[in-house]
């Protein structure tokens, strides 16, 4: 698969997301890479990067779904982030641009798991996974 170079100021906020993400600030962590998600469509750049920017931003709504204790919200971002970036065992990228896909998607999968049970414990950190 081709690259997809960032410019300075995509750079800085895909590194920016991250490090939102890394301390649980997941709102800000989205605000972040939608900036970047934008800058990508409006330069064209080619739609599997624009896809994988919006299944990256899909993890932070399910992490703040999950502190709210709302499964709907997490199966619906989880569909949502599986379409974009793939499942743990078929991952559509290994890496996207520093990102490990398949760890992001295997480091989320227990929190749809605990949220899909008969009776969630809600007791997983959020905050264990990292970027």
């Amino acid at each position: 698969m081709e690259k997809c170079p960032l410019s300075e100021q995509e750079q800085k906020w895909l590194d920016g997301g991250i490090n939102e993400f890394n301390t649980g600030r997941y709102w800000h962590a989205h605000e972040d890479w939608e900036e970047m998600w934008k800058s990508l469509k409006a330069r064209d750049a080619d739609q599997r990067y624009i896809l994988g920017i919006q299944g990256l931003i899909q993890p932070t709504a399910l992490m703040f779904q999950y502190e709210r204790q709302k499964p709907r919200g997490i199966v619906n971002m989880w569909g949502k982030l599986t379409d974009k970036l793939g499942t743990p065992e078929s991952p559509l990228f290994e890496n996207l641009w520093c990102v490990v896909i398949p760890k992001v998607l295997q480091d989320v999968l227990p929190f749809l798991t605990d949220a899909t049970s008969d009776e969630p414990n809600w007791g997983l950190n959020p905050n264990t996974v990292l970027i």
